[in-house]
């Protein structure tokens, strides 16, 4: 077992995740983080000021991230994951531990693993099962892969919440694949009926039946939520579900919810750019959906 002052971690990618991950590392021990990121090519990008904030060494490239770690952690975005990857993997030839975290689909995954693995690389598949935030490193996440066991020798002492689910790369991936259909649906559904329901102020009067509906949940919190995270995260979630159709076309199944859930979350993320704090779920609801329909032209 390396323990946390003798390891070595790359972030390949450092967003939301990458800095979650980053943050908890530190405080689980770990002294050499180093990263690459795209955006560090503008010196005041967030990228760029959170590896200034956070002590992380600023890689040229991925290749050289990586050749300075035991363990490689890919965190991109889900149209990145195989760019990221390939960008990668030369810097992996001595056996580094590559980690991807991405919401992509079981194929992607699958097509990462060669990648890596025949760069001399060991693959573990990684699928989040939840937001990053509020728990960090402790969120619940599903491994797979040949990999696994080793991964956890290092990840369980660092506090990473981790378990294996299949030796087989893409199985984890279709749990968190298939549950994004009814995650990001049950969001997209949301923006809908509340800018609907504002137009004929009826609002309260539709959360509260569905209260009947769905006893014990708070809908006027959940829906604020719901709202706040599809304009904050709408287009990385729009590319998610890209990933997220592919799955569903690859059972056989036409992806025809998935789909639209695609341009629903990309909607939304536009919208959201366009908004002062998009991500404030405590904002009050009347007014984040006038401004909406404001920004829709529709008064």
């Amino acid at each position: 077992m390396i323990a946390g002052a003798n390891l070595s971690v790359a972030l390949i990618g450092l967003g939301e995740v990458g800095q979650a991950l980053a943050t908890d590392l530190r405080k689980a021990g770990v002294k050499a983080i180093s990263a690459y990121d795209i955006a560090f090519a503008a010196p005041d990008s967030p990228q760029s000021l959170a590896a200034k904030a956070l002590d992380i060494a600023v890689a040229a490239s991925a290749p050289e991230a990586a050749r300075r770690a035991t363990v490689a952690i890919s965190a991109v975005t889900a149209g990145s994951a195989l760019d990221a990857a390939r960008a990668t993997a030369p810097g992996l030839a001595g056996g580094t531990m590559f980690v991807d975290v991405n919401s992509v689909s079981p194929r992607t995954k699958q097509e990462a693993a060669e990648i890596i693995e025949k760069a001399g690389g060991r693959y573990v598949e990684a699928a989040v099962m939840s937001p990053i935030h509020p728990k960090g490193i402790g969120t619940p996440i599903l491994l797979g892969g040949a990999h696994t066991a080793a991964f956890l020798e290092i990840g369980k002492p660092l506090g990473f919440n981790a378990k294996p689910y299949s030796d087989k790369v893409g199985a984890a991936s279709s749990v968190k694949m298939c549950r994004s259909v009814m995650v990001k649906g049950i969001e997209s559904l949301v923006a809908e009926c509340l800018l609907a329901s504002h137009h004929y102020g009826v609002t309260d009067d539709v959360l509260a039946s569905l209260k009947d509906m769905f006893p014990g949940q708070d809908w006027d919190k959940t829906s604020r939520y719901m709202l706040s995270r599809t304009l904050h995260h709408g287009r990385r979630r729009s590319e998610e579900m890209v990933e997220v159709a592919k799955t569903v076309a690859d059972s056989g199944i036409e992806p025809t919810m998935s789909e639209a859930i695609v341009a629903r979350q990309a909607w939304a993320g536009q919208l959201g750019t366009r908004m002062a704090a998009p991500g404030d779920d405590k904002e009050d609801r009347t007014q984040r959906l006038d401004e909406l329909r404001r920004l829709l032209g529709l008064g």
